[in-house]
Parts: structure tokens; sequence; C-alpha cells
């Protein structure tokens, strides 16, 4: 069975032209969905309100290459996942291993501009060491702690938002101070993730549930519903937090009115006797991302008009 399993692998790499070989590297890397942009949001979020608050005063790919490279077997028993480069055996390990090597290499050159050389180091190793453990803590063992991989996940999404803050007062500030002011979106950013990735992950219940995945809407069971209410509860506490700083009224109709129905209008559609309704939550919660990246754009426009 292993020989031949070996054998066809082997034909299908030798079939395969660089176009799909280049289409598998950008699948292993979400480029052609939103999961890419994970990442990005606290960032870009963080870099721009940072910078209105100047202007009043006066980027996670790779470690999706690394998830799928850890979880290739398991994904290759989900329906929604067996399809991916690595679960389906279309891209080769060691091929996926050298674009993840590529990719990390480019994230540390765009972090070194950013931040101009300084805290770069320190600032990666939150991130790094939640990427490598997010998918071992899927399996059955780290429930037994208590943990959960929306945890590591939603701590690794956060930290872009240090990064963001370092963009604009890099200079001006030390590395506790920009931890410091950044907190506020980091907490955010951490009970966002929560909450949508249980919604998402949500979606392979029946395929999860037979391998005993871990996952945060195990510990939820049939209260899932509930589980999410107090989690976008939290998501829409922490708003304030955020915006207070910045005394913004567009920004608290764009972000907090906005996101307030937004997440409102989601845990009406979320069925859990449907688990693709979780697919939908996700899939709003990326377009209430992208819609506060415009949010913050016509702040920092505001402000600056103003300042003329």
């Amino acid at each position: 069975m292993g020989t031949k399993c070996v054998d066809s692998c082997k034909q299908q790499y030798q079939k395969r032209s660089i176009g799909d070989l280049l289409w598998d590297l950008i699948r292993i890397s979400r480029y052609n969905k939103y999961n890419s942009f994970l990442a990005l949001f606290s960032g870009v979020w963080s870099t721009l309100l940072a910078g209105a608050l100047k202007l009043r005063d006066e980027p996670q790919r790779a470690g999706m290459v690394w998830n799928d490279w850890v979880d290739r077997d398991i994904d290759a028993q989900v329906a929604r996942t067996k399809d991916r480069p690595l679960a389906s055996g279309r891209l080769h390990t060691i091929e996926a291993m050298a674009w993840l090597i590529i990719q990390v290499a480019a994230s540390i050159r765009l972090l070194y501009w950013m931040m101009e050389g300084r805290h770069v180091w320190i600032s990666l190793v939150p991130p790094t060491i939640g990427t490598l453990l997010y998918p071992y803590c899927k399996r059955p063992v780290a429930r037994k702690f208590g943990i959960y991989p929306q945890y590591v996940l939603g701590l690794t999404a956060a930290c872009p938002a240090v990064f963001g803050r370092a963009a604009i007062y890099n200079q001006e500030h030390s590395f506790p101070d920009l931890i410091n002011a950044s907190f506020p979106l980091c907490l955010f950013v951490f009970v966002w993730t929560l909450y949508f990735n249980t919604a998402y992950s949500y979606q392979d219940v029946k395929d999860d549930s037979k391998m005993e995945i871990n996952s945060s809407y195990v510990f939820a069971g049939q209260r899932i519903h509930v589980l999410l209410v107090i989690l976008a509860g939290l998501v829409l506490a922490s708003v304030p937090w955020v915006l207070y700083p910045l005394q913004s009224p567009w920004l608290w109709i764009s972000w907090m009115g906005v996101w307030t129905v937004g997440c409102v209008e989601q845990l009406v559609k979320f069925n859990a006797n449907d688990p693709h309704t979780g697919g939908l939550v996700w899939k709003h919660n990326i377009l209430l991302a992208l819609w506060t990246i415009v949010a913050c754009l016509v702040e920092v426009l505001l402000v600056w008009y103003h300042q003329i």
C-alpha cells in the first residue's frame, strides 16, 4: 500500500508543470483566500491609528505553510482540507519547507525596513513560537492542559499590532513603551481571533470529532452558540479601550457602531446544527476587518486635513 502511494506521488510530481507548482505554493500560503490577511489586519490598523495619533500630537503567510506541513495527515482526512496541496500529495514536503524559508526571510527583511532595525528580533520571538506551536495545540494531549489552538493563534495574530506601532513610533519609544501602547489593540485582536476562529473551526466539527481534534468548540460542546455570544461581547467590550485615546467620533461610528451591528447579524445567522454557518461568520469578519482598514485610513486623512 505504501509503495503504491509513493509511486502515485512520484507520477504526480513528474506530470506537474511550473504553473501547477506555483499555484500550489500560492494555495498553501492561502494567498488565494482570506486567511493570508489575518496577520495583516492588526499591523495595518496599528500603523494607521498610530499615524493618526502622531499627526494629532504634532504583515502570517509562512505560518500557513507550517500549519499545513505539520497537519498534512490530518488535513487529508477532513472534507474541507483534503484538497490542500500537501494533504493531497501534489506538493512535496521539501518544496513546502523551501517556500516557508523564503517567506520567513522576506518577512524579516520587511520588518527590518518597517522598524528601522530596532527591536526586530525580540519582536519576532512571540509570533515565531506561536506559529511553531499552533498546529500541535490541535492534538488531544493539549486539551489535558487546557490549551486550545485559538489561544495561540490569537496571541500570534495580535503581535503585528506592535510592529505597526513601531513603524510610526520606533525611534521615540522604548520596547516596553511600544508594548504598553499596543496592548489595547493586541487584546482586541486576541479576543476577536478567539471569536471568529472558533466559528471557523466549527465547520469541521464532524470530521474533527472522529479524530479527536482539539479546538475551543470542543470545550463549548452543545453551548457553542453561547460561547460565541460571550466572545463577541468581549470583542465589542475591548473596542472602547482602543478608541478612547484617539477621541474620534468617526471611529466610534465606523468601528464600534459597524462592528456591533455586524456581530449581532453574525450571531443571528449562526446555526449550531449547520456547521457551514461558521464559515459565514468567518467571511463576515474578514469584511469587517477590511472595512476597519478603510475607516482607519479615513481617520488619518481627517486628522491630516484638520492639521492643514
